[in-house]
């Protein structure tokens, strides 16, 4: 005869289980911070198009471009417009985000994400 673990044992498998979950997620969401060039271009571009209100309905994806070190990104607005983004990962990076053949910004790279930062 097989006896069933008391409800109070599940419950507490079951709350470490979701404790261990949710640590994961946190770990998995605190990786970007660190960055890389990648990373700190698509963080600018979303800082920017926030910042100027855009609605996002495909955040911009970034890839590095043949004749390296050019970054561009690639996005939508909820109005089906394009968002396309180019800078470089050199140190002194400038950043170009442009929606819908329209450029809303034009600048240092490493302003935005310290504006961002700054809050």
């Amino acid at each position: 005869m097989s006896r069933r673990p008391p409800r109070a044992v599940v419950a507490l498998v079951i709350a470490c289980a979701a404790v261990g979950l949710g640590g994961c997620s946190q770990i998995s969401a605190l990786a970007p911070v660190g960055g890389n060039g990648l990373s700190e271009v698509r963080f600018g571009a979303i800082d920017v198009l926030l910042q100027k209100g855009i609605a996002v309905l495909s955040a911009p994806v970034c890839a590095v471009a043949d004749p390296g070190p050019v970054v561009t990104c690639a996005g939508t607005t909820t109005d089906g417009r394009d968002i396309a983004v180019t800078s470089s990962i050199a140190a002194d990076a400038q950043l170009v985000v442009m929606v819908g053949g329209e450029t809303i910004f034009s600048g240092s790279l490493v302003d935005v994400l310290d504006e961002a930062a700054r809050g």
